[in-house]
């Protein structure tokens, strides 16, 4: 599964480069089917397209530190811990529920005829017994009024399940949810291709997504809940668009 990426992505990407050439005029300079369906221009135009991403969600947990625990009798060495000398040893608590989560991500998105557009969502994913649901908007920049873009995400999520602290007086399957604010960047790009004279495009991307607690911190920060302040994780993203016209 952690070949995923270089197994599927790399290699659908370079097929799908190589054997679309000719269909890049429909999402390129010039050329497409029409008007409406060309998804760059001149840089002054005020037309939007718009268009449908359905897309798989490969997620890579960072494996953030949640804080540190303390133990007696560190730095000085073996003798120093016996004398009580050299200090306290502070060791990193990391996240100990997420790894690798999977799931799907559909996207209805507007680009402007030259170098922006955005788009709004959701998708759901699932890390061991963590479901992951979100509300998505991002914001797309094509510096080179192409298909490469710079991708800013922003949007909400809702952890399900999240196991608590084992405590005393935890039940065995304890378990809660909670919201984050979720932020990030990444880049991408569109494949474009046709299927029987109807445009399309394979969309892959890679983003580095965070997941802040804030409104618990600002409000009742549970600290029950076995998880950082920030969940950090890397994505993968591949899928299929679909023009809308």
């Amino acid at each position: 599964m952690k070949n995923l990426i270089r197994n599927i992505i790399a290699p659908t990407s370079a097929i799908l480069l190589l054997a679309s050439g000719s269909a890049f005029a429909q999402y390129g300079e010039g050329g497409g089917t029409s008007a409406t369906t060309s998804s760059s221009g001149t840089s002054g135009s005020t037309a939007f397209t718009s268009y449908l991403d359905v897309m798989y969600s490969l997620q890579n947990s960072d494996d953030d530190v949640r804080g540190t625990t303390t133990t007696q009798g560190g730095g000085g060495g073996g003798l120093g811990g016996v004398l009580g000398g050299g200090g306290n040893n502070t060791e990193p608590v990391r996240d100990p529920v997420l790894d690798q989560g999977q799931g799907i991500t559909v996207l209805a998105g507007f680009r402007r005829k030259g170098w922006y557009g955005f788009e709004f969502g959701g998708s759901y994913a699932k890390d061991e017994d963590v479901q992951k649901q979100s509300l998505l908007f991002n914001t797309l920049i094509y510096p080179f009024e192409n298909n490469f873009y710079i991708k800013l995400a922003s949007g909400v999520t809702r952890y399900v399940e999240y196991p608590l602290a084992q405590s005393v007086d935890a039940f065995e399957d304890s378990d809660d949810d909670f919201i984050t604010i979720n932020y990030g960047a990444g880049i991408g790009y569109v494949f474009p291709f046709e299927l029987s004279d109807t445009p399309l495009g394979i969309r892959a991307e890679v983003v580095y997504h965070v997941a802040d607690r804030f409104l618990e911190r600002e409000n009742d920060f549970e600290e029950d809940i076995n998880a950082p302040g920030n969940l950090k994780e890397i994505q993968f993203n591949l899928g299929i668009r679909i023009p809308l016209r």
